[in-house]
């Protein structure tokens, strides 16, 4: 074993045991999160939560998922679905399976990895999307598929209130990032999730946005 695998292993027993009181004390339980991969699936389930937000089972490119956030708007545009076939990014992705994909306007991609098909796929991702609330969502990013330092340095620059780049390298100059140790030297964050709220507590960060409310 390595001495990240060893950090991991530890993290993640050590998240075993805080999640329970987290999820007792978690009050803002119509929080939206907005996500590039699976992280948002696993905190809803992990806090108990509904599906607030369309961004679950699923995974967005950094350069799409950025134009998303600049521009939310895209969000409610007509989606075309094909498969992942037809991806642009099909040869990085190729050790992945087939699956549904959907194509927002201006070729925004959204990848739906955990879903049987494209009837699921869509019929989701509108009834959630109707869910999502702009006002009350922690939009989250993660050095992932390619995340480069310019893709977090846009992302820093977004004017969301609260939003969190977790990263496997240091970046003191980009407020928004959180370092995890864990995988440190390694080229991308791997199932970070439960090591990610580990050192995050999106519960806490949750209930702040309705402080005073």
């Amino acid at each position: 074993m390595t001495l990240n695998s060893i950090r991991q292993a530890a993290a993640r027993l050590a998240y075993r045991a805080v999640m329970p009181l987290r999820r007792r004390r978690l009050r803002n339980r119509r929080v939206s999160i907005i996500s590039n991969d699976c992280f948002s699936s696993f905190m809803y389930r992990f806090y108990g939560t509904e599906f607030n937000s369309p961004f679950v089972g699923l995974f967005i490119m950094p350069d799409d998922y950025l134009d998303l956030l600049e521009d939310p708007v895209l969000l409610h545009g007509p989606m075309q679905m094909t498969t992942a076939t037809h991806s642009r990014h099909r040869a990085a992705l190729s050790h992945l399976p087939d699956y549904p994909l959907g194509i927002l306007p201006g070729g925004r991609e959204i990848h739906f990895l955990h879903y049987a098909d494209t009837a699921e796929a869509l019929d989701k991702w509108t009834r959630r999307l109707a869910r999502l609330d702009m006002s009350n969502c922690i939009v989250k990013f993660s050095e992932n598929n390619g995340c480069t330092a310019e893709h977090l340095r846009r992302f820093d620059a977004l004017p969301y209130d609260a939003k969190v780049a977790f990263t496997c390298r240091r970046y003191p100059a980009l407020r928004s990032t959180l370092y995890l140790p864990e995988f440190a030297g390694e080229p991308e964050l791997g199932k970070y999730w439960k090591i990610a709220d580990l050192r995050y507590n999106l519960g806490r960060h949750a209930d702040a946005l309705t402080a005073g409310s």
